[in-house]
């Protein structure tokens, strides 16, 4: 998924119009104190992504059952790259980056539509470049 947006990094401290940071505003976003229980058992830690393999496995079966080259290649394609899990946007930037970002770090930014989007930056990113990938942040 290729999608361009304006990047705010908690990295590089910017500020938004009301003045908050987007180290601020991050913290705001991870905030949880407890997660949804999986299976009658409460997990330690945000397992979202990792349920999602379950919706992967349903469309992987789903597209095999067709029995076609086609629904062989969209299997694989589940396979390789998720369906469900592991959401991630390619993201091309107007300008390059101002400074370093590491795997992990949180990312903020707008998309398209001006709506707030925020993931983690999935490798390390050198300062000056133009492309990153962002994976989306999962919701329990």
């Amino acid at each position: 998924m290729k999608l361009s947006i304006a990047l705010l990094a908690s990295a590089l401290a910017s500020a938004n119009a009301d003045g908050d940071s987007a180290a601020a505003r991050m913290a705001q976003l991870r905030r949880h104190l407890s997660f949804s229980d999986v299976a009658g058992y409460p997990p330690g830690s945000q397992v979202t992504d990792h349920c999602a393999l379950d919706l992967d496995q349903a469309a992987m079966q789903a597209q095999l059952s067709l029995m076609t080259p086609d629904s062989f290649q969209q299997a694989q394609q589940i396979y390789n790259k998720g369906g469900h899990s592991k959401s991630y946007a390619l993201i091309t930037l107007t300008v390059g980056l101002a400074s370093d970002i590491k795997k992990g770090d949180q990312i903020l930014g707008k998309n398209a539509a001006g709506t707030q989007v925020n993931g983690k930056a999935a490798a390390d990113y050198e300062s000056g470049l133009q492309q990153i990938k962002v994976y989306y942040a999962t919701t329990d």
